[in-house]
Order: C-alpha cells, then structure tokens, then sequence
C-alpha cells in the first residue's frame, strides 16, 4: 500500500469507523441471542442524531432500545397507543434503555437517538411475558 493511503487508514475516522461496526456486530449478536420467541426486533438501522423510528404494533410488556455501536451514547424508547397517546414517556440511557408496560393494550414501541452522532441502533419489543 502507498503511504498516502494507510496514513489515511490509521487516522481517528477510520478507528472510530471500526469501532461503530465492530459494536454493530456484536451488539446485533448480543440482542439476537437474548431475544425469545415473545421478543421483536425491529428499526435496525443507522440512525442520525434527533431522528426515531417505530415499531410494531403488540400488546407490549416490555420496550428496550440498543446503541449497537458499542459507545455507549444517550439513546431513549417510548409506546404509544392506538390514539397515538405516549404511554409513560420517553425513557432514556447510556447505551440501552428499558421500560416495562402491563400487556393489557396494543403498544406501538419507538426507539429514538439522543445522541449527537449518528447510531447503529435497534429495538426490542416483548410481549406474552413478564418484563425481562
């Protein structure tokens, strides 16, 4: 390789570019194994700084969101009902984030970067269980 190239290799971009896809990897294996017959993934995807995706509509028990980048950033989940009400509001934390719902009515979860970066991210909703 030239050396204009693997200098270009080894800056902070690169490494940090690493980084997000190998915690992409692991976190996507680390949540597929944890994930039962009673729990959905759903928006996994890269996901820009203030945006949110929804998911599934299921008598929920539980929502977490995943910062699958491995950096630990400030994601943040919610439900909301048929009327498209937030149930109990947004829920936030350092690389994942839970909240545990009754099970008793159709809940759409979401899933929401907080961060000011973008993230690789996922949700999992679960439902016919108790909150995991």
């Amino acid at each position: 390789m030239s050396h204009h190239i693997t200098s270009h290799l080894r800056g902070p971009r690169a490494f940090l570019l690493a980084l997000a896809l190998a915690g992409a990897l692991s976190g996507a294996m680390l949540v597929s194994a944890g994930a039962s017959g009673y729990g959905v993934n759903y928006c996994a995807q890269w996901m820009a700084s203030g945006t949110s995706c929804e998911g599934p509509n299921h008598t929920l028990v539980a929502n977490i969101v995943y910062d699958d980048t491995g950096s630990n950033a400030y994601v943040c989940q919610m439900a909301t009902n048929s009327s498209g009400n937030s149930v109990g509001g947004w829920g936030c934390g350092f690389g994942i984030s839970e909240s545990c719902y009754a099970g008793n009515q159709l809940l759409h979860g979401w899933i929401g970067n907080a961060s000011p970066y973008w993230l690789y991210m996922n949700g999992t909703e679960f439902y016919s269980q108790g909150c995991p």
